[in-house]
């Protein structure tokens, strides 16, 4: 791997596959956001993918009150022929930051449209999330 040089790896795109979405009827201002995040990765052929299941809830006075359970999928390939840097490891590490912003964008927008306050994700560490989810189990 040369440092000097980008990675030779394309993200190609991103696609929301699944989601479960429910809220009660009254849904406090100030509730908790609580969320968790899994990833994984696999291949077909020369195209690349990484699995982000993101799950919020909100949650008042110790009661659930909105629950959101999404499953994304990020598209990742070579760049004509050009990897400098072991894809395998690359989605491993970076897809689920490369893919964030995204889901930060459409929590919001969701929760928006559902009549509550929008949730706003705070930027996050989330590769080291997740490894904190590993070590949990």
């Amino acid at each position: 791997m040369d440092e000097t040089k980008q990675p030779g790896i394309s993200f190609d795109s991103i696609a929301l596959v699944k989601e479960e979405f429910w809220r009660d009827y009254d849904v406090p201002v100030n509730s908790k956001v609580n969320f968790k995040v899994g990833i994984s990765t696999s291949q077909d052929g020369d195209k690349y993918f990484a699995q982000l299941t993101f799950n919020v809830a909100l949650t008042a006075e110790e009661k659930e009150v909105c629950k959101i359970n999404t499953v994304w999928v990020g598209f990742f390939s070579v760049v004509d022929g050009h990897e400098n840097m072991d894809i395998n490891y690359y989605i491993k590490e970076n897809s689920a930051a490369l893919m964030f912003p995204f889901i930060r964008e459409h929590i919001a927008v969701i929760t928006q449209k559902a009549g509550i306050k929008p949730i706003y994700l705070p930027p996050i560490n989330i590769r080291a999330l997740l490894k904190k989810n590993e070590k949990q189990g």
